[in-house]
């Protein structure tokens, strides 16, 4: 016989929890989140009566939504984990858009692993791994959701397989990042706008900020006298990895940022143009002759990464800089560097 028992920690009330014995006799416990023993007591009796019968011990609760309309109830919450929750509504509603027209429809209690599957593989015949992936993501993350609402017993997207993760190695050469940096620089004097793209630029080459992290940049995180500046937030956030980190200001950048303090307007922060400035560097790469970069500010960012390691830079120093919460992902960079590798190696004295 099964039992209900109340969690406590601390003496605080946590729930009440259901212990039975499946199918194969082994010791079950789960929350029942039900709100009185009553009703924990009739959800454990119905898992029982199921597992005699040689059903699933797990009842699923029974909900009319379609998928479509779950997805759309989970992007109209808050979103207190997101850097920016206007943005992670963009992107999210941008993946679900691609494979809603194929799931869109069925009810979730009606919703199965093999129907993702199929989803997911209609997708890889028409998009980049990257691409399934960011439509997958908000759907487990919105199905997630639902389990926690009580609308189904368990996500069907659990163990299901991501098409794997494809680094981007998009990039300038040194001599187009040269050639940008001198444009962008040309074009600042004409406006308030086009001076602070120039900085966002500036920014991005010199010192490998994110995209998030240029436009979260304020005047009171940079320190012109002591030549450092301190990455606290992206957009309106914290930083990718939850933690702020201080560079040092390069002097050329320096010199621009003492000009552009003089003149900007007035505001908190260091490039006041908005998020919304994609085309304004698209221009600038096709005028400066570059070739166009697919994820904008990202290829500025591994542009910057990419020309440190070729010129000598160690792989611990662009961990730092670029903020990677790890060294792995900073090591995909090390196949630029041979020629400071065999600097290494002739260190050796034996």
């Amino acid at each position: 016989m099964g039992e209900v028992i109340k969690r406590q920690n601390n003496g605080k009330f946590i729930g009440w929890y259901i212990r039975y014995y499946d199918a194969d006799g082994k010791r079950r416990i789960k929350a029942s989140k039900q709100p009185t023993h009553n009703e924990a007591r009739r959800m454990l009796l119905q898992i029982e009566a199921q597992i005699a019968r040689g059903e699933s011990g797990v009842p699923e609760p029974q909900s009319k939504i379609t998928v479509a309309e779950l997805c759309s109830r989970f992007l109209n919450v808050a979103h207190p984990r997101a850097k920016s929750e206007k943005e992670y509504r963009r992107s999210a509603s941008s993946g679900l858009n691609r494979i809603l027209p194929l799931i869109g429809t069925l009810r979730i209690d009606k919703l199965r692993r093999r129907d993702i599957e199929n989803a997911r593989d209609k997708l890889s015949l028409r998009y980049k791994p990257n691409t399934v992936r960011s439509a997958m993501r908000p759907l487990g993350a919105a199905l997630t959701w639902a389990v926690q609402q009580d609308l189904i017993a368990q996500s069907p997207m659990y163990k299901i397989v991501r098409p794997r993760l494809e680094y981007s190695h998009e990039r300038l050469t040194t001599e187009e990042a040269s050639a940008l940096l001198a444009e962008a620089k040309r074009q600042a004097p004409k406006s308030p706008r086009t001076h602070s793209l120039f900085i966002g630029i500036t920014l991005a080459l010199r010192l490998g900020l994110r995209r998030g992290e240029i436009f979260g940049l304020r005047w009171e995180d940079v320190d012109l006298k002591g030549r450092r500046l301190t990455v606290a937030r992206s957009f309106e956030a914290l930083p990718k990895n939850g933690k702020a980190r201080t560079l040092p200001i390069p002097t050329a950048l320096l010199e621009d940022l003492e000009h552009w303090r003089a003149v900007c307007p007035k505001t908190a922060k260091v490039v006041p143009i908005g998020t919304n400035c994609r085309t304004g560097l698209a221009r600038l790469l096709q005028t400066a002759g570059c070739k166009p970069l697919a994820r904008g500010w990202h290829g500025l960012r591994h542009t910057f990464a990419s020309i440190f390691i070729e010129q000598g830079g160690s792989i611990l120093a662009l961990k730092d800089m670029l903020g990677h919460s790890s060294l792995a992902m900073s090591l995909v960079y090390s196949h630029l560097a041979p020629s400071a590798l065999a600097r290494d190696v002739e260190k050796m004295k034996l």
